[in-house]
């Protein structure tokens, strides 16, 4: 037998569950960062358009944290795998600030925004 420590881990043992850790964290991170940018596609190019934003969420809920600013709740939610720019009226034109209300150019600009931010993203990061 090699040498353990206090838990009874071995070297070995010890570092690869430090680095399966560490990976793990990275991993979640830079998904994060993705997803964020992606998110904020969505949600800048809303704004600019003048359609309402009822939430920018970052991950799904429930929600861990969240607060208001203006027409938008903007919240941190507990299951780390995705995130979603709520906007108001996808489908009713009816409604004030609706994105069903935009034009089709602006409408599509707004649902490829997010994408677009996923292929601008690592070209910024790598130049």
């Amino acid at each position: 037998m090699g040498k353990t420590d206090s838990r009874g881990f071995s070297q070995k043992e010890d570092y690869m569950l430090t680095t399966a850790i560490i990976s793990i964290v990275s991993f979640l991170g830079m998904l994060l960062v993705l997803i964020f940018a992606h998110e904020f596609g969505h949600f800048i190019t809303a704004k600019l358009a003048r359609v309402k934003v009822e939430e920018f969420g970052i991950g799904f809920p429930p929600r861990l944290l969240s607060f208001k600013k203006g027409e938008t709740v903007y919240s941190l939610n507990a299951i780390p795998l995705g995130g979603f720019t709520k906007l108001v009226g996808e489908e009713d034109p009816s409604l004030s600030g609706s994105l069903a209300s935009k034009s089709m150019p602006v409408r599509f600009l707004v649902l490829t925004a997010g994408s677009l931010m996923n292929i601008i993203l690592p070209i910024f990061l790598l130049t």
